[in-house]
């Protein structure tokens, strides 16, 4: 245990590796990028390793660099799930539960609502986009779709979904057709859900119209273009046209008759929906009581 690098000098390479900058490890860190660079070198000089090849402003890892930032970045992770078994301590009968917005209304609030009455422990529901930072919000459990934000957290699987079109039975009354391939639907009638630049995979309309092979040339009209699943699902209850929407989101809907789904053409989701939570929180009572709610264990 002797002659160890110094803390600082070892967390300045880590926030500076994952940033790929001494000035956004500075942000983070609260200090100037010259005091990241100055650690940064210290730490090198202990080691007798350069860590980063600099060339003005840019860096990047050495092999030295490459081989110690994971090994690194786990510890780190490992210091921040045990400083949050701490904090939770205190809260040991409250569980912070962060959704991502899609599933926050439709698939997780009827879930959730007796989960504090079956086991006595209250949650704390925060609906937030990705990503969360665990340690600095505290937060518990993550629910989003998907887990390239989070490698280095556990996560357990909720469910695979697929994609159908969806829409209000007055609207398919009016713009129906015998095979349900949507051709009587103007382009200006579908309704898009934006899902942003780390999903741009995920289904899109031009994607269900080469699978229903229908053709996929470009839209004439952009139509209606919202940024959450949950208002395109509404504006399709509401008569706005038609939405793309994933099926576990709709199924009460479709089951009560608001919603009709007009044809059988779906396209499977790209990534599950995930349950994502710290290493140091998967035994502890709160956390277990949650997955076997969701009947994940």
């Amino acid at each position: 245990m002797q002659n160890l690098p110094s803390l600082n000098g070892l967390r300045a390479f880590e926030v500076a590796a994952r940033c790929g900058s001494f000035v956004l490890a500075g942000d983070e860190l609260g200090v100037s990028s010259a005091a990241v660079s100055l650690q940064v070198k210290s730490l090198e000089d202990h080691l007798g390793k350069k860590l980063f090849l600099r060339k003005g402003n840019r860096i990047s890892l050495t092999d030295a660099g490459e081989e110690m930032y994971p090994k690194l970045a786990h510890a780190f992770s490992e210091l921040s799930d045990a400083a949050q078994i701490v904090r939770s301590n205190k809260r040991s009968r409250q569980l912070v539960v962060s959704v991502l917005p899609a599933l926050s209304e439709l698939w997780f609030l009827p879930k959730a609502l007796g989960f504090s009455d079956k086991t006595g422990i209250c949650l704390d529901i925060r609906v937030q986009e990705d990503p969360i930072d665990f340690e600095r919000e505290a937060i518990d459990i993550r629910l989003t779709f998907g887990s390239v934000f989070y490698p280095e957290y556990r996560q357990t699987a909720l469910f695979s979904d697929f994609a159908i079109p969806v829409c209000a039975p007055s609207f398919w009354a009016q713009h129906s057709d015998p095979e349900g391939m949507l051709t009587n639907v103007p382009d200006a009638k579908l309704i898009h859900n934006k899902w942003g630049p780390s999903y741009a995979s995920e289904p899109v309309w031009l994607d269900w119209r080469r699978e229903a092979g229908t053709g996929g040339a470009a839209l004439t009209s952009p139509g209606l273009v919202l940024s959450d699943t949950s208002l395109a699902i509404s504006a399709a209850k509401q008569e706005a046209g038609i939405a793309l929407a994933p099926s576990i989101l709709v199924n009460s809907a479709l089951s009560s008759g608001s919603l009709v789904s007009p044809s059988s053409v779906s396209l499977p989701m790209k990534k599950d929906y995930v349950c994502i939570y710290p290493n140091a929180r998967a035994e502890t009572s709160s956390v277990r009581l949650f997955l076997e709610y969701l009947d994940l264990q």
